[in-house]
């Protein structure tokens, strides 16, 4: 079987960073029809973790999405920025989504839950090179429109 995991080029554990405290998020959406390009987790303490998807062909005609992230200090002016709840406003879980898919695993989605049980959920969306993000920005069309349904995805504990 396949496997293909995160995106993650730092020297840090992504895990820990992940599960840092978030303030506010930023979104990235070149065109409205497509589902946003980017989102970005914002720290208190200014710092950020940008998320992208990344497509990779496993099949004639078949496509799966993987999660990239960076690390980033500074918003672009483009991006709509929303402060998220309190909650998420201290040390969170951070979980994998994996999905199979023709003799290929992936890890392609990131759910993020404070400890009320409140959750952030980034997916590879339908569109080309989209995400698919639900609880922030509800009203931004196309918001959630994920590649696959959630229902086919494992949960596992990020570490």
């Amino acid at each position: 079987m396949n496997y293909l995991p995160f995106i993650w080029a730092e020297n840090a554990s992504l895990a820990a960073e992940l599960k840092r405290p978030v303030r506010k998020v930023s979104i990235c959406q070149h065109h409205l029809a497509w589902g946003p390009q980017t989102l970005t987790l914002w720290h208190p303490d200014g710092t950020g973790v940008k998320i992208f998807s990344q497509m990779n062909d496993i099949a004639d005609r078949l496509e799966i999405g993987v999660l990239g992230f960076e690390k980033v200090t500074a918003a672009p002016e483009n991006e709509k920025v929303e402060v998220v709840s309190d909650t998420f406003n201290c040390e969170v879980e951070a979980f994998k989504l994996v999905l199979d898919e023709q003799d290929t695993r992936a890890e392609c989605g990131l759910a993020l839950r404070a400890s009320n049980g409140e959750e952030i959920l980034i997916i590879p969306g339908a569109g080309p090179c989209a995400l698919a993000i639900l609880l922030a920005f509800a009203s931004t069309p196309h918001i959630f429109e994920p590649e696959y349904k959630l229902e086919r995805c494992a949960s596992a504990p990020l570490t």
